[in-house]
């Protein structure tokens, strides 16, 4: 097991509503962002309509790394300003782990905060280093180019 971290900031002119609606839109991420997410879909929802339950196809490209991961991940949308997406573990046995937090807060401007942090099963000859910021980075950019300027 490999250790993967990364974490990004930025700043939009869009409404914090508007960026939270973008973040727990899961099944809309491959619109935003197709080179990382390339399938999500929402599987479950609670009553307020917030995704609860999400799969994703995340595809990984930097330097010697290249994988897709199909994802199964628990949901926790809180309206104050968090999506955080936490992966369900396939048995009792799997211990990779893959969480992304998104955290949107208003004011002048609405800043977006996102930080991932991962437990990947890749080969210990393969250098992670930089890799999880630099795919925050690529996640942050995307959802700020999507709401727009």
């Amino acid at each position: 097991m490999k250790e993967l971290t990364g974490s990004a900031s930025g700043t939009t002119a869009a409404p914090p509503e508007a960026a939270l609606a973008l973040l727990k839109a899961i099944d809309g991420y491959p619109s935003w962002t197709p080179d990382v997410v390339r399938e999500a879909e929402v599987l479950e929802r609670d009553a307020a309509g917030h995704p609860t339950r999400a799969r994703a196809t995340l595809h990984v490209e930097r330097g010697p790394l290249t994988r897709d991961f199909d994802l199964l991940f628990d949901v926790r949308v809180d309206p104050g300003g968090t999506v955080a997406l936490s992966r369900i573990p396939h048995a009792g046995s799997d211990k990779e782990r893959f969480d992304v937090t998104w955290k949107v807060s208003g004011g002048q401007s609405t800043r977006i905060e996102l930080a991932l942090a991962a437990n990947l099963d890749v080969p210990r000859f393969i250098p992670l280093g930089g890799v999880g910021d630099s795919m925050a980075e690529d996640l942050l950019s995307a959802a700020t180019r999507a709401l727009g300027p």
